[in-house]
C-alpha cells in the first residue's frame, strides 16, 4: 500500500465529549451547533471532532450564545488544551 502524503499540515482535534466539557455545553447543545452549520466539523470513521480553529472562530461569531465575559476564559481552555 502507498504511503498518503496530506496537503494540509496536522491539525489537533478536539472530541465531542472533551468539547462538550470545555465549552460546558450539553452533547445536544453541541449537536445543535453543528445542525445549523455554526460549528465546522470533521468525521473520521464514526466519530465526530473539532478543530482547535474552528472552536475559537465559532467562540468568536456565536458570542451572544455565551456570557461575554467568559468567552476570554474558554478560548484560554481551547488554546491550552490545544497546547499542552
Amino acid at each position: 500500500m502507498e504511503n498518503v502524503r496530506l496537503l494540509t499540515p496536522a491539525v489537533d482535534l478536539c472530541k465531542i465529549n472533551l468539547l462538550c466539557m470545555l465549552l460546558q455545553i450539553s452533547k445536544r447543545t453541541l449537536q445543535r451547533y453543528r445542525s445549523i452549520g455554526a460549528l465546522p466539523y470533521k468525521t473520521l470513521g464514526k466519530k465526530t471532532y473539532y478543530s482547535e480553529e474552528d472552536v475559537l472562530t465559532f467562540l468568536s461569531n456565536h458570542i451572544k450564545d455565551f456570557k461575554k465575559e467568559d468567552i476570554a476564559f474558554y478560548k484560554a481552555r481551547i488554546h491550552n488544551f490545544f497546547h499542552k
